[in-house]
């Protein structure tokens, strides 16, 4: 089977019939950018010949538009060197149907059972499953479970058909048979996990094994109990003899009596030793305090002496400080006086300088209402000229009118070329001397083309009329839409011709100049506006008639002298102000420091005895008395020190003593009691029968062991010969993947030179790629190389099915997502090299990368819907 065409309507994005057709053997790509439908295509195919048209899952639900409506896919098909087309409708009147050029060869559910006998269904193991790969899904292992078991199965019945009997390859049934009773013979024995099974010989055995181990063991233990207890008793005994011994008694206690002694001894030594170190601690802190005080005497007599000079100094600096300031105070006094006169002189110099500004203020006022009535006359003007010029420009079309109305005439040109080059025509060419030819009353010139856009009539002298019907082949509704548009754009405008909106479109934007010239010149004009240019004239004062005045001039010459001078004066009297202040507070500085020294020598003198010397000399007197008993002190606490034995280790001593005593009572507690309990232990323990019962139960064990020996031999028998016939049955299906795997050779060599393909038997896909003598698994492949072996996995399967009679196109919605520049090229060289004898449908988004895959270029084209679906 060969795909032609495909066209969808109702199907998405595709609210109208779109046709993608060209399609032909060998390589065929569409190139689209994302979200133009190529996914779309894809699931629109696998419907057409996979969902029924009767059903209403969510597959087909998916493909309705936004806007509703029934999804309708209809494609053209050779199958057998035969033409098809295939029709689906699903929804609203569903419909199926199979046609053979104008013939119905089928139709609803016979439809349906045709084309399960043309392709079987992915369920059933048909080709799609494995040779139609939906985007996002590139490798061989993904999609939903379903999805994995279709193409498991579809892997399976391919290669059984191209390998031939597989039972002939894997030992024939006899080997099944045989594989089938070992496996059932241990069943018996083991479960699928290889453990015991519950209820089974081997499981009954090894249980009885581990009761009569458990029940040994613990006999075992009884019996040694029994012999433990007599030697602990015999033990404890003669331990307890020991403890009990009055010599040894009598040892511990004298040995406790003296310890005691000894601690007592040491506490009084160290009692009278701390007696002595608190004497000497007190004496050291009265020598202490008698230095200290004789050190503070000798600062206080130093600081009375510099407090007496500092003082002295202070009362010349004051005597000082007071004449300076009588000084200062004089000067300050003079230069008020002069700044008061010169403040007068400026008053009168300010007040002619005030005549004369408001003899020019008033010149000023009249100039400028001149000027602004000048303006405002102007600005009234402009205002008028603009007003008309604002009109006009509101008239004719806009530019958004205009673009609307050239894009409607630049879509009718393009449609009415399309239409001359796709309509029927007429040609004459008039034989020498032939009459001439009317058309529809109109002449027919001489070898020229005529598009027949509806009936037309030809009156052929001496012969009669013709009359011509193009029908449907000269209709186009994409025309007739884009004459319709141009006249919705022309009553836009408000025009009745191009040229007329054209024209009213050019006198709107010289208008529209005009306008932005007048309000450009108003705004320089009034440029807040007239009712600014009125409210300054109201604000302007009527102007004054002004009394004779100084010459400006003059009155501010005047008045910069008077300032300069009263300048001076001031700094002069801010000088002396400053001065006096200075000597003011100098004075009261001196005064204010001098009092204080006063008072800190008061005080000073306060902190002295009345007789300083005999003072320091009582303190040198009894430093010295102390310094001598301190040292009497520090001699008997030393001798004290040297004769004291040790408190730590008489204490120690004691605390041994003490314990030796209460752990040997404690002791033959201990072991009074224990000898009692294992004499209890002994008794009932010797009437049990122990040695008995161990020996009967040594017999049993040997018996059960036996058994559990046997089964665990049968066991493993059973599991060598089920390892042995898999292997076998292994080593014969390496035929198995024998034809794909020599499929495959030449395509991986055009990415990796002398690689192999490891395939999984249980899944029939590839487990590992084999390069350089190593092994490496699948999942440790980059996503890009997993890619391009699944791809060549494909189209290795593509070949068989072929080679088996089974073409079946190859379809790849965006399968190179992650290839690299490089290897991409040669993939492409591998879609061409299988492209032989298949076709292979390519729909990608990768403009650019897939520009240079070559094959047969497809793209979307309107279309219309077979006959049989209008």
């Amino acid at each position: 089977m060969k795909l032609l065409s495909v066209t969808l309507s109702d199907v998405r994005r595709f609210a109208r019939p779109v046709t993608v057709q060209g399609f032909g053997p060998g390589l065929n790509v569409l190139s689209a950018p994302n979200e133009d439908g190529k996914s779309t295509l894809f699931d629109a195919l696998q419907a057409l010949f996979f969902v029924p048209h009767r059903s209403r899952a969510k597959e087909v639900s998916a493909l309705r538009p936004h806007a509703g409506g029934a999804p309708m896919v209809s494609a053209e098909i050779e199958d057998d060197g035969r033409r098809y087309r295939l029709t689906k409708r699903w929804l609203s009147r569903p419909m199926a149907e199979v046609h053979e050029g104008t013939r119905l060869v089928a139709k609803g559910e016979a439809a349906e059972e045709w084309l399960s006998a043309l392709t079987q269904s992915p369920e059933d193991g048909g080709p799609a499953g494995l040779l139609w790969v939906r985007q996002g899904l590139v490798a061989l292992d993904q999609g939903e479970r379903r999805e994995q078991d279709h193409a498991h199965k579809a892997r399976r019945d391919l290669l059984s058909s191209v390998a031939g009997e597989v039972e002939a390859l894997t030992g024939g049934r006899r080997m099944d048979r045989a594989l089938a009773q070992t496996e059932a013979a241990l069943a018996e024995l083991v479960t699928a996990s290889g453990k015991p099974k519950a209820g089974g010989p081997l499981k009954a055995a090894e249980d009885e094994v581990a009761e009569l181990s458990a029940r040994r063991d613990t006999l075992t233990d009884t019996a040694q109990a029994l012999e433990q207890a007599i030697a602990d008793r015999r033990r404890l005994r003669s331990e307890l003899s020991e403890l009990q011994d009055p010599e040894a008694q009598a040892a511990r206690e004298a040995r406790l009596t003296e310890a005691r002694a000894a601690a007592e001894t040491a506490r009084a030594f160290a009692e009278r030793q701390k007696r002595a170190a608190e004497q000497v601690a007190a004496l050291e802190a009265r020598l202490d305090a008698a230095a200290e005080r004789a050190v503070a005497l000798t600062r206080a007599r130093a600081a009375v002496a510099e407090a007496e000079t500092r003082l002295a100094r202070l009362v010349e600096t004051e005597a000082e400080a007071s004449a300076t300031a009588t000084a200062a105070k004089t000067k300050l006094a003079e230069a008020t006086t002069t700044r008061d006169a010169a403040r007068a002189a400026q008053r009168a110099a300010q007040k002619d300088q005030a005549a004369a500004q408001e003899a020019a203020q008033q010149a000023r006022v009249k100039a400028e209402r001149s000027a602004l009535e000048k303006r405002l006359t102007e600005a009234r003007t402009l205002a008028q000229a603009e007003q008309a010029a604002n009109t006009a420009a509101l008239r004719g079309p806009d530019t958004a009118a205009m673009e609307s109305l050239d894009r409607a005439l630049t879509e009718l040109r393009v449609q009415e070329e399309l239409h001359a080059r796709t309509a029927p025509k007429l040609r004459l060419d008039y034989a020498p001397g032939a009459a001439e030819v009317l058309l529809d009353g109109t002449p027919l010139p001489d070898a020229s083309e005529r598009p027949l856009d509806g009936p037309a009539t030809l009156e052929l002298p001496g012969i009669g009329r013709l009359s011509l019907d193009p029908g449907a082949a000269a209709q186009s509704g994409a025309l007739d839409i884009a004459r319709e548009a141009l006249t919705a754009a022309l009553a836009a405008t408000g025009c009745d011709s191009p040229e007329g909106a054209r024209e009213a479109a050019r006198a709107r934007r010289r208008a529209q100049a005009q306008l932005q010239e007048t309000r450009a010149a108003l705004r320089g004009v009034a440029p807040e506006g007239l009712r600014a240019l009125e409210n300054a004239l109201a604000a302007l004062p009527a102007p004054r008639e002004v009394v004779a005045a100084p010459d400006p001039e003059s009155a501010a010459e005047a008045l910069r002298r008077a300032e300069d001078a009263l300048a001076a004066a001031e700094t002069a009297f801010e000088s002396a102000r400053g001065r006096d202040e200075q000597a003011r507070l100098a004075e009261i500085r001196a005064l204010t420091t001098r009092e204080a020294a006063a008072t800190r020598l008061a005080e000073l003198r306060e902190t002295l005895p009345e007789e300083p010397d005999t003072a320091a000399t009582a303190l040198a007197e009894a430093q010295a008395e102390v310094e001598t008993a301190l040292a009497t002190a520090r001699d008997a606490l030393a001798a004290l020190q040297g004769e004291a034995p040790d408190l730590t280790s008489a204490e120690a001593t004691l605390t041994r003593a003490q314990a030796v005593l209460d752990q040997a009572a404690k002791r033959q507690r201990e072991l009074s009691e224990r000898k009692a309990a294992l004499n209890t232990e002994i008794t009932l323990r010797a009437g049990e029968g122990v040695e008995e019962e161990l020996a009967a139960t040594e017999e049993a064990l040997s018996k059960a062991s036996e058994r559990a020996a046997r089964y665990g031999f049968e066991r493993d028998t059973l599991v060598l010969l089920k390892e042995t016939l898999e292997t076998a049955r292994s080593e014969a299906r390496e035929h198995y993947f024998e034809p794909v795997t020599r499929e495959l050779a030449p395509l991986l060599r055009l990415l990796w030179p002398e690689a192999e393909l490891v395939f999984d038997e249980d899944s029939a896909l590839p487990r590992a790629l084999l390069r350089g003598g190593q092994e490496e698994p699948m999942e440790v492949l980059s996503g890009g190389t997993r890619e391009q072996i699944a791809l060549l996995v494909r189209l290795a399967f593509a070949r068989l099915l072929a080679r088996g009679g089974r073409h079946a196109p190859v379809i790849l919605d965006d399968a190179l997502v992650y290839t690299d520049d490089t290897r991409i090229e040669r993939m492409f060289d591998a879609l061409h090299r299988q492209a032989g004898d298949l076709q292979i449908l390519v729909l990608t988004c990768r403009q650019r990368a897939f520009r240079d895959l070559g094959g047969q270029m497809l793209s979307y084209e309107s279309g219309e819907l077979p006959e049989e679906a209008r």
